[in-house]
């Protein structure tokens, strides 16, 4: 079995994070970022319309990053784009990593992820488990999810070969697999626009893969049972812009998936995640 030294990787690699009126959760996930034991990162603020920070607040306090603001929020696939292009004008990166603000990463996460990626040139993507939740209620989450027809509905994947596409807070893209895909589609304005961007990859002959070990710690996972209205309005539209998509017969699907979600919600109470949905279910057939 090969042995890849961590130290002979020499990889460009580009951190994209995302703040949008958080930017005490991005400072600490610059301040993890800037710990890399890889030293070829270089590191992107996307700060998408903020009202509680200006761009200088976070220059200030994300000293090693490059902070590019935006006068409105453009989504998570639209603000990850921007820094991709800012980065690819730059100079030539070999990766771009995908990194949630409210997201750890352990010392070792980049050098860990980018072990897994030399082992095979088609691996497009790599991702990691995380720790989800607050000090004293965590859970681990996988990396992959499976997504399986006729209803796309996410679930964890039991193994790293059963794996559609890669969840969480923190996602490795190969430069080469960027420019043969493409970017994530801005249609999705939260949600699945990386099942979106993976499948897209995999019908293309790429493979996605997945680093082992506890290296990111994740503060911000919602439960389904605790959605707000704009959560499940989100969540839903892009549901059904990734049926529109990818499913065979998404009308059916989405009518079906979304009848049983309102049912739950209106047994449980559960009236803002209701009218949510609704919201979400007209805004996913525009």
């Amino acid at each position: 079995m090969a042995i890849f030294e961590t130290k002979e990787i020499r990889m460009n690699v580009a951190a994209i994070v995302l703040n949008w009126n958080r930017p005490q959760e991005t400072a600490a996930c610059c301040q993890a970022l800037a710990a890399q034991s890889h030293r070829d990162l270089h590191i992107w603020v996307i700060d998408n319309g903020s009202t509680a920070n200006t761009a200088d607040d976070l220059r200030r306090t994300c000293p090693n990053a490059i902070v590019i603001r935006l006068d409105e929020n453009r989504g998570f696939a639209g603000g990850v784009n921007v820094g991709i292009r800012a980065a690819q004008s730059k100079e030539h990166m070999d990766f771009y990593w995908l990194v949630n603000n409210d997201a750890l990463c352990e010392p070792e996460t980049l050098e860990r992820m980018l072990e897994v990626a030399q082992r095979d040139p088609q691996i497009a993507a790599i991702g990691c488990e995380t720790i989800e939740g607050a000090e004293g209620n965590t859970k681990r989450v996988a990396a992959g999810k499976r997504l399986r027809p006729p209803f796309y509905i996410p679930l964890e994947a039991k193994t790293a070969d059963k794996v559609d596409y890669i969840c969480g807070a923190s996602l490795l893209i190969r430069s080469e697999a960027l420019e043969d895909v493409g970017l994530l589609n801005e249609n999705y304005f939260f949600l699945f626009e990386d099942a979106d961007w993976a499948f897209r990859a995999k019908h293309k002959g790429w493979k996605i893969a997945v680093a082992e070990g506890d290296l990111v710690r994740h503060t911000g996972s919602a439960t389904v049972g605790t959605l707000s209205r704009l959560q499940a309005a989100h969540y839903r539209a892009s549901y059904i812009r990734f049926l529109r998509d990818h499913a065979r017969c998404p009308r059916l699907a989405a009518t079906l998936v979304t009848g049983y979600r309102l049912l739950i919600y209106a047994l449980s109470g559960h009236w803002q995640a209701f009218a949510g949905t609704l919201d979400g279910w007209k805004r996913g057939w525009r």
